[in-house]
This record gives structure tokens, C-alpha cells and sequence, in this order.
């Protein structure tokens, strides 16, 4: 098994232990301290062509006791981070790590079987990217971007140095994008050392704000080019339109690849006036969503910005970029603005839908990478009708779970194998097939084409993958020609009175049982009793709207959406949060019960789960079930043994509530006696 994998955990009981047992507490600076291990073992591979053995004396702490082997592997380090910060210097007026030797001896047992100059990973970079998460990353809004992500970037993007293709990052981090598009510039070097530099030189640039980071990524750069020194990350502030002037070889309607993860999240909103008038994204719409010429100036989250940024880069006609975005930018209804500009700007090239755990446990912001290509004059409209076919794919697995550990793919017995569970090697073949004119669908089981007609077409204009994928019940009904001769299909907003849910109001509870009513959240529908205790008082403002009446159905659109629910009797009049959607039906148009079933079904939770949209928490609209199509039956007889059977487990439901309700009355007065 490849330890390397198992890189986060050590960096994590490294930190651990130094916090608690250096002389060094400031994480910076237990991070800067790590940093100059990690070059003296570079440097050991890369001048002694393999790591000494007494390094093997080191594993599973077996040398705590033994001083004299602590004491050679300390001086071995310092001397060996003297000779490579002479060759670099890389760490200005310091000649020595600042750690005790028994501190050095614990780092280097930790990181004995990992091979620090590996062309497969970035660990030096990796390393320093898991060190400040734990601190600086979660307030910046900056993330670590897992290599199958830019590794995947750089394929999507078909970036080929040999062809002439320059790659830029401007926010370059420790250079995950960058090192991706170097081991690709390897790959076509085949072997030639001279070559990928003599190609790299000319090809790759970066920019990134923070020194530190940007001193990271040149160094690893210089580690994987065989280079003392690199300069192709500059520093400076990448959000400027200033910045990219004269004086920087980055310049707007220039290049023609681009990649990067800028830093987002609304709590790092840009609110500097003359920064926000240097972009359209920053500015009002009119209704028709044009920029009015009146327009106001609007705080805008930096990740907008960075992809009009990002796209004025770009040669028009034939520049590229692959950006990471969260999943709001794509679907969300408040961002249609957004799309609305990269849309006249861009062609759609491709859209992935990362995995949810891809950031975590950094974060939990769902993201998409987004690939398009700067058009050569930017569209008066929105119409896609000369644009390409779009690849999609909604990758499941990243590779690791939701708290960072590694997963692993399962054998036919059941038993976890020692390979990481991700299917993005699948969407690089499946991205090889479309290039190639393959129909993909029928092969693949994450990855598909839509045509751009599509996009224009829907009312929000949204991009994320998901909500474009087909329905397997759906492509059934189509192949077998069944659609019209067995079912009837009607939306759902054509059978029912309303849907709706009511607007956010000030909760004030009540501990007053007499002239208040229970109030209830999204949590609660699914439960065959309801108890709780918060009430509002029934004069309370929106008292009615909170209200649901006996009959109707609910559907949660927040946080878990799709949970279902009909009004029992016995919760006729209670007050429901504005986290559930109601649906008054119309029995003149459709059955009640029937609408609940089809609500209920796994057809229908796949398609309202295709209506998802939100970065952090997800969400759906009342417009979105509006359109959902019930498929209803012409054979009346299967109608209505739907029908009673939801009427009779009604039935049975609000029985269950009266007795539940009933045994606990009673022992609730006997336990008072």
C-alpha cells in the first residue's frame, strides 16, 4: 500500500506534537520549522539518490531512548538544510531549524517512508497547505484542491506546451495547478529533464498574494524541475486590475489556459469601491438582466470576481479556463446574473460537479469545476445556438471521506482493498471518448453530453451537472414508447391550489400554552408525534402564513430537502418554519393521495434532488416542484388502489396518533399523583 496517501494524518501528529513539545507554538512557525525538514530530506534524495538507513531505525518511534541515534539523524538534518538553504536560500538569515533534536528525530520517524521528491504528489506543498488549514486557510476562504481535481483541470483543458499553450494560475496557493500542468509538461518531455525546463520556463506562470504560500510553490517547482530557485509564482494581489500592467508578464486578452480555485465564501465579501468599479459582475442588473447604465455598485464575494477576472485573461476566441466555483455560482437562483454573464462571454465547454467531501474537512462547501472558453466577441443575448456540445459528470468519490481520512475500494468479498476509491480516472476516459466522438452514455455511469439549447432554455440558466443528468425511470418510459399509450403527465402546479412557503419572520416564543400554538421545523414532519417545546403566540406577525391546514402536504426545501409529509388532523392549525414548502392540493384536479405517493416515490426524490442548489446548505424552490411531471395512469383500476391505499394508511396514521397521544397522557397524569 502506498503510504504517501496517509500524508495528512502524519502532518496532523506532527503538528500535534510539536505544539505540545517544541520550543516552537506559534503554528506558523511550527509549519516554517517542518518546511525546513522536508528541503533537508529533499535534498538528501536528491544528492544521496535514496534516504539514508538509519532513517528505517526511526519507524514506529522505536529510537525514543536511543540517544545517539537521535543525535546522528539531528545532525544529518541541520547539515543537510545548511547545504540546501546555501544552494537556494530559500530561508533568508537562517541557518539552522529551530527544533530540539529529539523534535527533528520525531518529524523525520513520521515521514521515514515517504519519498519527498516524488513526481506523483506534491508533499512538500501538501504538506504546508494541511499545516495552515488548520488556522489561516478557514478564514481566508482559500482551500486545499485535492491533485485528481487539477490533475483532471489540466486534461479538460487540453493543455499542450508543444502547441504553443501558456498556463496561468492567479491564485496560485502552494501551486496545485501549477504542478499539475509541470507533470504534464514531464509527460511530453519523456524523461528530458532540460526539456520539461526549457518548456516549463516559457509556459508556466503563477501569482498568488500571500509570500509564504507563493514561496511554497516556488519551491516545490524548483524540487520538481531539479532547479535551486523558481520564480514563476509572483506576489501580488491578483483581484487588482492594476496588477496586471507593464510590469507583469500576465496581461489581460493574452493567454490560453488558465486554472484556479480562488478563495470563496460571502464572509470575505470585497467592499472596497474602487476595486468593485473595475468589474461588471460588481454592478446592478436591470430586470431584463442587462447592466443598467444607472447601475449601482454591489459588494460582491471575491470567487465572482475572480471569474471575470479570470476570463479577461483569456485570448478571446481561443483562451481556456478550468475554475473551481461553488455550487451556488452554478445553480443557485440568486446567481443567475452570474451566469447570465459568463454565458454571453464563454462557451460552456464542461462542467464537473465535484464530490461533497472534495474540500472537506477544510470546509463543506460543495464546488463545480467549471471549463469554458472566452468567445471572441462577447453575445448581446443569451443564445447558444453556434456553441459545441457540453460534457458533464457528477463524479461520487474524491478518495477520501468527509473527515480527510483515505477511502478505499471494496473487493467482491466484501474485504477494503489497498486502492483509493475515486472514479475520476472514469471521467477522464469518458472526457477521451467525447473528443473522440464516442457516444458516452451508454458506457458510463457518471458522465453524459447535453446540447447547449438546453441551458438557454431553462429558466435560471443553470449549469451544474446534476440537474441535467436523465432519470433511469425516465429513459424507460422514453425507449419503450410508453410515455402517451399507458400514462397521462401533468406537472404539478396544473393539479393543486398553491405551493409556497412563507417569508422569514422574527421567532418570538411564548411559554403561554392558551392563546399560542406549536411551532415546528423541517425535522419534525417526518415524526408520527409531534412534541415541543416552542410555541408562537397566535397573534404573532405571519401566524396564518406559519399555519398548515389538514390535507395539505409538506415537502422540507432546506438542509435535508425532500422530506414528505401530508397534515395529519391532529396538526391542523400548527405553525410550521419557512424551511418547509406547503402544497394545497385541489381535489377537482387530482387526488391528494395520489400526488403524495408520486412525491413519496425514489422517481421522484431523484428529480427534486436534481433541483438542489446551494454551496453549503441545500435548498429548492416551490417553482422547481411546481414543474415536476406526475406520470398518472390511464387504467383507472391501478388509480385507485393507489388512492385507497394512501387513504387508508392515513387513516391508520392519525389512529396511531390519537392512541400514541392517548398512553401518554395517561401515564404522564399517573406518573403527577
Amino acid at each position: 500500500m502506498d503510504k504517501i496517501i496517509h500524508l495528512e494524518s502524519r502532518i496532523n501528529q506532527i503538528y500535534d506534537h510539536l505544539y505540545a513539545n517544541s520550543p516552537v507554538r506559534i503554528p506558523t512557525a511550527i509549519a516554517k520549522e517542518v518546511g525546513k525538514i522536508l528541503r533537508s530530506l529533499a535534498y538528501i534524495e536528491e544528492h544521496e539518490k535514496q534516504k539514508p538507513a538509519i532513517f528505517l531505525l526511526l519507524k514506529e518511534n522505536k529510537f525514543e531512548n536511543d540517544k545517539d541515534i537521535i543525535k546522528q539523524v539531528a545532525i544529518l538534518i541541520r547539515q543537510s538544510f545548511k547545504n540546501a538553504n546555501d544552494l537556494s536560500r530559500f530561508y533568508e538569515s537562517e541557518n539552522d531549524i529551530n527544533l530540539t533534536d529529539s523534535n527533528i528525530a520525531f518529524v523525520c520517524g513520521k515521514l521515514c517512508d515517504i519519498q519527498i521528491t516524488t513526481t506523483q504528489r506534491d508533499v512538500f506543498g501538501d504538506a504546508m497547505e494541511i499545516f495552515r488549514s488548520h488556522w489561516a486557510k478557514s478564514n481566508g476562504g482559500q482551500f486545499f484542491t485535492d491533485q485528481k481535481v487539477t490533475q483532471l483541470a489540466i486534461k479538460l483543458l487540453q493543455f499542450n506546451p508543444l502547441n504553443g499553450d501558456d498556463f496561468i494560475d492567479i491564485c496560485a496557493g502552494t501551486g496545485g495547478f501549477l504542478i499539475a500542468a509541470l507533470k504534464h509538461i514531464k509527460e511530453l518531455a519523456n524523461g528530458n529533464e532540460e526539456k520539461a525546463r526549457k518548456i516549463a520556463g516559457k509556459a508556466l506562470l503563477g501569482q498568488e498574494i500571500d509570500k509564504e504560500l507563493a514561496d511554497i510553490a516556488n519551491s516545490t517547482i524548483a524540487f520538481q524541475l531539479g532547479l535551486p530557485k523558481s520564480t514563476l509564482v509572483n506576489r501580488g494581489d491578483s483581484i487588482l486590475q492594476s496588477v496586471f500592467g507593464s510590469n507583469n508578464n500576465i496581461k489581460y486578452n493574452s493567454h490560453l489556459c488558465l486554472a484556479t480555485n480562488p478563495p470563496f465564501g460571502t464572509k470575505i465579501t470585497i467592499k472596497d469601491a474602487e476595486i468593485l468599479g473595475g468589474y461588471e459582475l460588481a454592478k446592478t442588473y436591470t430586470r431584463e438582466g442587462l447592466f443598467g447604465e444607472e447601475s449601482r455598485i454591489i459588494q460582491r464575494a471575491p470567487d465572482i470576481l475572480f471569474i471575470e477576472q479570470n476570463i479577461k485573461l483569456l485570448r478571446p476566441g481561443t483562451g481556456r479556463l478550468a475554475i473551481v466555483v461553488p455550487y451556488q455560482i452554478v445553480s443557485g437562483p440568486q446567481t443567475l446574473f452570474v451566469r447570465q454573464w459568463i454565458l454571453k462571454h464563454a462557451e460552456i465547454l464542461a462542467v464537473i460537479d465535484l464530490p461533497p467531501e472534495t474540500f472537506q474537512p477544510h470546509t463543506g462547501t460543495k464546488a463545480s469545476l467549471l471549463v469554458l472558453k472566452r468567445r471572441e466577441k462577447a453575445l448581446d443575448s443569451v443564445d447558444l445556438s453556434k456553441d459545441g456540445k457540453i460534457f458533464m459528470s457528477t463524479p461520487k468519490w474524491i478518495g477520501h471521506d468527509r473527515r480527510g481520512n483515505p477511502t478505499y475500494k471494496k473487493a467482491e468479498d466484501g474485504s477494503t482493498t489497498d486502492q483509493i476509491l475515486t472514479d475520476f480516472p472514469t471521467i477522464e476516459k469518458d472526457f477521451s471518448a467525447f473528443l473522440a466522438g464516442e457516444e458516452i452514455e451508454q458506457n458510463s455511469s457518471i458522465s453524459f453530453v447535453i446540447t447547449p439549447e438546453k441551458i438557454a432554455n431553462e429558466q435560471h440558466l443553470r449549469l451544474d451537472a446534476r440537474f441535467y443528468r436523465s432519470h433511469k425511470i425516465n429513459q424507460e418510459h422514453f425507449s419503450n414508447n410508453k410515455k402517451n399509450e399507458d400514462w397521462d403527465y401533468i406537472k404539478v402546479k396544473d393539479v393543486v391550489g398553491k405551493i409556497f412557503y412563507p417569508g422569514r419572520f422574527a421567532r418570538n416564543y411564548v411559554n403561554n400554552d392558551v392563546d399560542s400554538i406549536p411551532f415546528l421545523g423541517g425535522t419534525n414532519i417526518s415524526q408520527l408525534l409531534l412534541r415541543t417545546e416552542k410555541r408562537i403566540g397566535i397573534n404573532s406577525p405571519k401566524v396564518d402564513e406559519l399555519k398548515v391546514k389538514e390535507g395539505w402536504i409538506l415537502i422540507t426545501r432546506s438542509g435535508s430537502v425532500g422530506i414528505v409529509s401530508t397534515v395529519p388532523i391532529a396538526w391542523d392549525g400548527f405553525a410550521f418554519s419557512e424551511h418547509v414548502i406547503r402544497i394545497v392540493p385541489d381535489k377537482n384536479k387530482l387526488a391528494p393521495e395520489y400526488l403524495f405517493a408520486f412525491l413519496k416515490t425514489k422517481y421522484a426524490q431523484e428529480i427534486i434532488a436534481r433541483g438542489v442548489y446551494g454551496s453549503v446548505i441545500d435548498e429548492i424552490t416551490p417553482e422547481y416542484i411546481g414543474k415536476l411531471e406526475i406520470p398518472v395512469p390511464k387504467d383507472k383500476k391501478i388509480f385507485e388502489q393507489i388512492v385507497n391505499s394512501i387513504r387508508n394508511g392515513e387513516k391508520e396514521r392519525q389512529k396511531s396518533i390519537d392512541n400514541l397521544s392517548l398512553g401518554i397522557e395517561l401515564l404522564e397524569k399517573t406518573l403527577a399523583i
